[in-house]
């Protein structure tokens, strides 16, 4: 009898073409002084407050859950993680924002879903798609400009 051994790869078999995705969102105190639920007075000061908490009520928690339907509208992320508060957002690969903030990493299934053809940007509609928008707590996310407060990488493999 002839052993038949297989060959071991690297291959995507449970969704089509994995894109993974990380935004990088300022949010000043994220670490030092972390509160889903800060005072009205301090809501604008901390930008990007995404923390998750699992309860509806929590301000930080709205204003995460209205960038992941922002970002569904498009491609509902099929695998993510909670956004991750850090000290220091270049630190942690943020192309240009610096100090506190958030990380949040997510991958959708479908190839090249936010790419900008007319820039050749691949994370060009979520720029585009992202600026302007509020969020629950009155903050409006800033991806283009001098004062920008979210921005975002791509990746096609891990």
């Amino acid at each position: 009898m002839k052993r038949i051994n297989g060959a071991v790869t690297a291959q995507q078999s449970l969704t089509g073409s994995l894109q993974y995705y990380t935004l990088y969102a300022s949010s000043p105190l994220s670490v030092s002084d972390p509160n889903p639920n800060p005072p009205e007075n301090q809501e604008l000061t901390r930008l990007l407050n995404i923390q998750t908490t699992g309860e509806i009520k929590d301000q930080s928690q709205k204003n995460f859950e209205i960038i992941f339907q922002a970002i569904g509208l498009r491609s509902v992320p099929s695998i993510m993680n909670d956004p991750e508060a850090v000290s220091d957002l270049s630190v942690a690969g943020a192309p240009t924002l610096t100090g506190e903030g958030f990380i949040w990493k997510f991958v959708t299934s479908q190839e090249k879903i936010f790419y900008d053809f007319s820039n050749d940007n691949p994370v060009g509609l979520l720029i585009s798609d992202l600026d302007g928008l509020v969020i629950d707590s009155g903050v409006q996310l800033v991806t283009t400009g001098g004062s920008i407060n979210v921005e975002f990488t791509s990746m096609d493999k891990l």
